[in-house]
């Protein structure tokens, strides 16, 4: 076994990626260096496989519709809970477990894909922190699929 010697900010970055109760300051490194075949993932490592989960962009219409029945403006939790409705028998199982932080994983896509209807111009961008607000191009698109 060989002794390195690190700074003290190199430890305190060793020490924020380990485990409390189960690393060494070498096993961080191996998981970080992929020494081993150790994986720099959280988890199990594993993937979900194709077909497992619900695809980001089967949220966008569901969003839409949320939002246009509430009047084209809703907090956050409001627009989920009603995907959640109008999605919930499409949902697997996969979507409706938790992701690392407890957040469960559909709720977390949904997020994902309304980041993308701000960049495609469907939401507001400027919407005050914790509302989603159809623009002008969202409501046409909510407003033809109603």
């Amino acid at each position: 076994m060989r002794v390195i010697r690190i700074d003290d900010d190199v430890w305190r970055a060793l020490q924020k990626k380990a485990k409390a109760f189960e690393d060494t300051p070498n096993s961080v490194l191996r998981r970080v260096l992929r020494a081993n075949g150790a994986s720099p993932r959280k988890g199990s490592g594993k993937r979900i496989a194709r077909g497992e989960k619900t695809p980001q962009q089967a949220f966008r219409q569901p969003i839409l519709q949320a939002l246009y029945e509430k009047g084209g403006a809703a907090r956050t939790t409001e627009v989920l809970d009603r995907v959640g409705q109008i999605l919930n028998s499409k949902l697997t199982t996969v979507d409706r477990g938790s992701l690392g932080q407890g957040e469960i994983r559909w709720r977390n896509t949904a997020q994902w894909e309304r980041n993308d209807m701000v960049s495609g111009g469907l939401l507001k961008k400027n919407s005050p922190h914790g509302m989603w607000e159809l623009s002008e191009k969202g409501i046409k698109l909510a407003e033809r699929d109603a």
